[in-house]
């Protein structure tokens, strides 16, 4: 507030009335209008986000909200698949709505790809040596960066350690990560699984797959459905002999046969259907709450097996998600502050892990005693140093654009082969084939 405009409401005040008058005067009509507006008005800021995302996000809010009372978060809980289909409608008319969208790793270089994210590069500057170093790459065009990496999702190996007890096998995590190091290992496991107990190793569906568990070996191996210099690579050799063990253990009757993530399939975990899950960090999360809330004890964690003993890297990446601005936002200061409370911040991060358990891409949060500390659903057993071994141990790989694309074909792939009876060899072969064309890559 300048002297001219004190000057101007002092003359305008004493010729109006009196000391009360000009106390008034002082208190309101000596603030220019712009900081009149600020001191009362709240900024609203939509963000949207699945319903897993926002539970670990609420966490933080009543923080938030202490930290920055004059902004006010409207968490829109929207299915993962909407979120996509939204903000793709979203961002080709120009709406202001979302602020924030919150989006999976593997959806993001297809998101950003629109155009309807803002650059946020000078923002995220400070943080670029702090966080995973393969998380930018999606998150980067044209060395411009468009959203802010939230978790990692490190690959391990969860198995119900009662299951494996009652097979004869080795239950106790030293003992199995001693024994189970390779997929050999893991399909002579499976075998005996099945023999002793009747129960499958996993839960997967040969026509619906979601291609998870099969990307997963892939990306341990330093493979992937394109190489390093962008060309199709599901006809590589090495690539068809990865699909063929997934084929081998399903034919075996290794796997029980249902979709990932249905109904059907959270069911079949209450049932004893299965005795492993190949899966991210971030079931730590899921499965006292969501997959398997009354088999506290029963579960164990141990590194995920190794296509071969020697291999240079022992892990994989599923998922993790981030946050970006819609660059139409009326309100990306806001929303900035929302993002970099939320991720940039060592206390949100490590409240997101202890409490709602997604193992954070901010890498200045590991050393922290909550990644040593027993977790009482798995036996009281400290699982989150297995996290950074594994993120540590990960070819830096990237999804791309064509992702969703090449899963589509991976899925379509799958189901030729065992609903068809076709070899991997050739059905993957057409399948590179269909992606060469349809993507223009070599």
């Amino acid at each position: 507030m300048n002297a001219m405009k004190r000057m101007s409401a002092a003359v305008l005040c004493s010729v109006l009335m009196l000391t009360l008058i000009l106390s008034g005067c002082s208190g309101k009509m000596g603030e220019s209008k712009s900081e009149g507006e600020a001191a009362g008005k709240k900024t609203k800021i939509t963000v949207w986000i699945w319903e897993d995302a926002k539970n670990v996000i609420d966490l933080n809010m009543p923080e938030f909200k202490k930290q920055y009372p004059e902004i006010d978060v409207d968490l829109h809980v929207l299915a993962q698949s909407d979120v996509y289909q939204n903000f793709l409608i979203a961002a080709s008319s120009s709406d202001e709505v979302p602020d924030v969208v919150n989006l999976e790793s593997l959806r993001l270089s297809q998101m950003i790809e629109t155009g309807g994210l803002l650059d946020i590069t000078d923002k995220v500057a400070l943080y670029k040596d702090k966080m995973n170093a393969y998380k930018w790459a999606d998150a980067t065009k044209d060395g411009k960066i468009y959203a802010m990496p939230w978790d990692s999702g490190p690959v391990v190996m969860f198995y119900r350690n009662d299951l494996f007890k009652q097979a004869g096998l080795p239950y106790k995590p030293e003992d199995v990560a001693a024994q189970l190091k390779t997929w050999d290992d893991y399909m002579k496991f499976a075998k005996q699984l099945k023999e002793k107990t009747g129960v499958a190793m996993l839960a997967e569906s040969k026509s619906q797959t979601d291609g998870v568990f099969f990307q997963q070996m892939l990306w341990q191996r330093d493979l992937w459905m394109f190489g390093k210099d962008g060309s199709v690579q599901l006809d590589n050799p090495e690539v068809i002999k990865t699909a063929q063990y997934f084929v081998d253990l399903v034919k075996n009757g290794y796997v029980y046969e249902v979709k990932p993530w249905s109904d059907a399939w959270y069911s079949s975990f209450q049932q004893n259907k299965e005795a492993t899950i190949v899966g991210a960090s971030w079931y730590e999360g899921l499965l006292p709450t969501l997959i398997d809330p009354d088999a506290s004890g029963k579960w164990s964690v141990v590194p995920m097996p190794k296509w071969s003993a020697d291999d240079k890297y022992g892990s994989a990446i599923d998922g993790g998600a981030n946050l970006a601005i819609n660059k139409n936002s009326k309100h990306p200061e806001e929303a900035w502050k929302f993002i970099e409370f939320m991720l940039g911040k060592e206390e949100s991060q490590l409240k997101m892990m202890k409490e709602g358990g997604l193992f954070p891409s901010l890498e200045t949060t590991y050393n922290d005693e909550v990644f040593k500390g027993k977790v009482p659903y798995f036996n009281d057993q400290p699982v989150r140093t297995l996290y950074i071994d594994a993120v540590k141990n990960v070819a830096p790989i990237t999804y791309t654009k064509d992702y969703p694309l090449a899963n589509e074909l991976i899925t379509n792939a799958f189901a030729e082969i065992f609903l068809d009876n076709k070899s991997v060899e050739s059905v993957f072969k057409k399948a590179a084939a269909e992606l060469r064309q349809k993507t223009g890559r070599k």
